[in-house]
């Protein structure tokens, strides 16, 4: 990955995360999927090679990110956003 697209993957992997942990009150569950849908789908529909880069991005953000929480969140988004098979 190239600097730029580490800080969009980084920007995109705070901006799920964040959505995701957000309490129900802040941000509703329906509003929440209704965003993320349509970006899991458009992610599926990068090339594989480009699908195992970004989930490599995300499993170094976990393994690096300090917080518990939003390390197991971060291990989660591969599956969750269907870029895994």
């Amino acid at each position: 990955m190239t600097d730029f697209e580490r800080i969009l993957a980084r920007v995109f992997v705070e901006i799920v995360i964040s959505i995701d942990l957000s309490d129900d009150d802040d941000i509703d569950p329906d509003v929440a999927t209704g965003l993320l849908e349509p970006v899991a789908a458009l992610l599926q529909e990068m090339p594989r090679a480009d699908r195992r880069r970004l989930t490599e991005f995300m499993l170094e953000y976990a393994n690096d990110e300090a917080n518990a929480e939003r390390s197991a969140t971060a291990l989660d988004l591969p599956t969750a956003l269907g870029l895994v098979e």
